[in-house]
């Protein structure tokens, strides 16, 4: 084991010594101090510590075979120098060649690199012989210090034969190994996000650790812009021409103030059907409903998907969702996206995102930071005995106290999202009974986070944050249950928003069709802020809305709706033909094009 521990501390030496000279070389125009350089090490340690996971799994094993049979230490030290040379050689490319292309790219390295192996004399034309020779020279350097040091460590084992009740010492150390890997043993595995710790990009990308970014990156690596081709590139820009162009002289209809402090509340899978409010099951979400009726009412509303990352994704950054991918786990693009957030901050707004449960899930933490969020909360920083309220974390109960405190504290304007958990599967809410049938569980549930929403709507209202206060509720996307049985269900997708607040006019009804990612472009046009920067969100106010369309993707298909009706294609089953109907070709061009997006996001021309 001692040859395990000097491995380990070789690689997290090599690995903190990369994030330094990242750090030296590439911090551009950022000015950083000795606490962001602490933060940027601390913060990258658990992705670190993951890594070399990966590293010493192979070692690892010889050590342990040849504790056990003495005599297979002749071959097994030399497989450890073998494993160990490999290793050195791809971990010093990964930190030299993610030092030398983030200038360039600006983001680390990733799966991109492979794009560039069928033609190396192409993706080195544009930089000087000089900068070719000093990396390499760099880099061989460094690999053959490594390789050294691990052949010195090796060359020092001593193997001596351990009696059988020392194997249950490594067993437990595959135990530990295997929770520091995965990254903890939350829902959430290690992502790239998880290091992600800063408002300032820089400082997120500089704790990210290059073999690990590129390690994830590669097992999803895909040519975006070659799926779902199934019209000419012509015919999809020509049905799709015009359609997200909306973009008019601002025109304040339903609130009474340009600059509001806003309050966006994601209830967690509150469909359509949970709610009296769009004609589907009282008693349910009462106080939703009552809101409903009092302010501003979009009763047309959709989902753009049927997961959260994808919802909170596309409400936030007003962009499509994919049917089989998933655009916020995608660290080297979301860095690219407009946001909200990105947006108000730009024009004086504070910023935060709250939520109860493990804030690495799917990225989320990484997105966030990515998108102009400055300050996050999560399972952790709540008590002990907050955190085992649910399941999942903390309970909306517990959810919206903090959130009323925290707004009271906010600087103003404001801008503070929240994501709520309870009207999750295990639906464990106060008075839940497992003897209920699973409608009435989602029932309680959806009950309950309706109670605790009504509660803090109540206590904004007598308070005098209410004056200048924007409050949208809507929901992430819908779920599944006896009224909506499947993916493809069209109504999955329907779901209720509100606006209320002492910012809002007067009750108004919003009849226009439209979906999650059009909420950017129409708040925006509200309040005199240009959208520009975000091509497929539409203000639905707008006279240039002259094409409601609402495009919902499930599991590899979409629904598309529009004036005429709806249409639901599976791209696994559907077969395009001659009769196929206008609504489905003009889904299926929308989803092509998203495609085309998808694969030039995040890339510097």
């Amino acid at each position: 084991m001692k040859t395990l521990a000097k491995l380990i501390g070789m690689w997290l030496a090599v690995f903190l010594a990369g994030k330094l000279a990242f750090m030296a070389v590439c911090h551009g125009a950022e000015t950083l101090t000795l606490s962001d350089v602490l933060a940027v090490l601390w913060h990258g340690l658990p992705m670190d510590f993951s890594t070399i996971i990966y590293l010493i799994a192979l070692p690892g094993l010889c050590l342990w075979l040849c504790a056990n049979i003495p005599t297979a230490w002749r071959w097994g030290r030399w497989m450890l120098v073998v494993v160990n040379t490999v290793a050195a050689v791809a971990v010093v490319a990964c930190i030299v060649g993610d030092i030398a292309l983030f200038p360039f790219w600006d983001f680390k390295l990733d799966a991109t690199i492979w794009t560039y192996m069928d033609s190396p004399a192409d993706a080195v034309a544009s930089v000087s012989a000089g900068f070719i020779i000093v990396h390499v020279v760099m880099a061989i350097a460094a690999m053959v210090l490594v390789i050294w040091l691990s052949c010195d460590i090796i060359k020092q084992a001593q193997i001596v034969k351990h009696p059988w009740p020392w194997n249950l010492g490594y067993v437990l150390l595959a135990a530990v190994c295997f929770i520091v890997l995965r990254g903890g043993v939350t829902e959430s595995t290690m992502n790239v996000g998880h290091a992600y710790f800063s408002d300032r990009q820089f400082l997120n990308q500089a704790a990210v650790n290059p073999a690990f970014s590129l390690l994830a990156s590669s097992q999803k690596t895909e040519r975006f812009d070659e799926l779902y081709r199934a019209l000419p590139d012509e015919e999809a820009a020509q049905l799709t021409e015009g359609l997200f162009d909306t973009e008019a002289a601002p025109v304040n209809t339903l609130l009474c103030t340009t600059r509001p402090n806003i309050l966006l509340v994601f209830w967690e899978g509150c469909s359509a059907v949970f709610t009296d409010a769009l004609g589907q099951v009282k008693d349910v979400t009462p106080h939703l409903d009552s809101l409903a009726a009092s302010g501003i009412f979009f009763n047309q509303f959709y989902a753009n998907s049927f997961r959260t990352d994808r919802g909170t994704l596309s409400t936030l950054s007003g962009h499509l969702a994919f049917p089989t991918h998933s655009l916020m786990k995608m660290s080297a693009r979301v860095a690219h996206l407009p946001s909200i957030a990105r947006t108000l901050r730009s024009v004086g707004y504070s910023t935060a995102f709250s939520y109860g449960g493990d804030i690495n899930f799917t990225n989320m933490k990484g997105y966030l930071h990515a998108t102009g969020f400055e300050h996050l909360t999560a399972d952790r920083d709540f008590s002990m005995t907050e955190r085992h309220t649910a399941e999942w974390g903390v309970a909306d109960s517990v959810l919206c106290e903090y959130l009323y405190e925290s707004l009271k504290a906010s600087p103003t304007p404001f801008f503070h999202a929240a994501l709520t958990l309870s009207s999750h599967e295990p639906w464990d809410v106060p008075g839940a009974n497992d003897q209920d049938s699973d409608q009435e569980q989602k029932y309680r549930a959806f009950r309950y986070t309706d109670r605790c929403l009504g509660r803090l709507i109540q206590r904004l209202q007598a308070s005098p944050l209410w004056n200048d206060l924007l409050v949208i509720i809507l929901p992430d996307h819908g779920i599944i249950n006896v009224l909506t049985p499947s993916r493809d269900d069209p109504e999955l997708y329907h779901i209720p928003m509100v606006w209320t607040g002492g910012a809002v006019k007067e009750h108004t009804c919003v009849n226009q069709l439209m979906m999650q990612s059009d909420l950017p472009a129409t708040l925006f046009a509200q309040i005199h802020l240009s959208y520009s920067d975000f091509p497929w969100s539409r203000d639905v106010l707008s006279p240039d809305y002259t094409r409601p369309v609402a495009y919902s993707s499930f599991n590899d298909g979409f629904v598309l709706r529009d004036s005429t009706g709806i249409s639901v294609w599976d791209n696994k089953g559907a077969r395009l033909n001659e009769e196929t109907d206008a609504r489905v070709r003009l889904g299926l061009a929308i989803q092509q094009r998203s495609y085309d997006q998808l694969q030039a996001l995040g890339y510097k021309e």
